[in-house]
C-alpha cells in the first residue's frame, strides 16, 4: 500500500509545510507515503494560464508511474464526506495500483489533459483554498481515512 502526494511548487509557508510533514509521517504508520514536488512554471510578464497549466501538467504526468492511480484535487469534483472518502480510498488501494497519487496543481490550477489520466477528482471544498492550505487539508483527510481504515482512533 503506497500513497503519494504530488504538488506543484515548493511550499512558501513554514507552518503549512510542518503540518503536511506531520500528517505524512502519521500516514506512514499505515502505508508507505511520500511527497513529490514538481517545479512550477514561471508566469513571466504576461502570464498565459493555459501555457502554464500545460507545462505543469507535463511535469505532473512525468512524475507518475504507469500503474499509479491518479486523484486530482479540484473544486469541480464529486464532494464526499470523510467516511465516503475513506471508502473510496479503500477501493482505490484495493485495485492494486503501484500508488494512489493525489495531485494538487499550481496557482493557475490543473490542465484539462490531466483529467484523461485521473481516476477521480476530489474537491476539498466548494470554496477556493490557497494551495498551501489545500495541501494541509488533504494530508489531514488522508491521515483520517487511513486511521479509520486501520481501525485506529483518530488523534490530533
Amino acid at each position: 500500500m503506497r500513497i503519494r502526494f504530488l504538488f506543484v511548487g515548493k511550499s512558501d509557508g513554514a507552518e503549512y509545510a510542518r503540518g503536511v510533514e506531520r500528517y505524512v509521517g502519521r500516514i506512514g504508520r499505515f502505508a508507505a507515503c511520500d511527497v513529490t514536488v514538481v517545479r512550477e512554471e514561471r508566469p513571466g510578464a504576461k502570464p498565459d494560464a493555459g501555457r502554464i497549466r500545460a507545462k505543469e501538467a507535463e511535469r505532473l504526468l512525468g512524475a507518475l508511474a504507469p500503474r499509479d492511480l491518479l486523484v486530482l484535487l479540484d473544486e469541480k469534483g464529486k464532494e464526499r464526506t470523510s467516511a465516503e472518502f475513506a471508502a473510496d480510498l479503500r477501493s482505490w488501494l484495493d485495485s492494486s495500483p503501484s500508488a494512489v497519487v493525489f495531485a494538487v496543481g499550481g496557482a493557475f490550477g490543473l490542465d484539462p489533459a490531466l483529467r484523461l489520466r485521473a481516476r477521480a477528482i476530489l474537491p476539498l471544498s466548494r470554496m477556493t483554498l490557497p494551495h498551501q492550505l489545500a495541501r494541509l487539508v488533504l494530508t489531514e483527510q488522508v491521515y483520517r481515512a487511513t486511521a479509520t481504515l486501520s481501525g485506529v482512533a483518530y488523534s490530533k
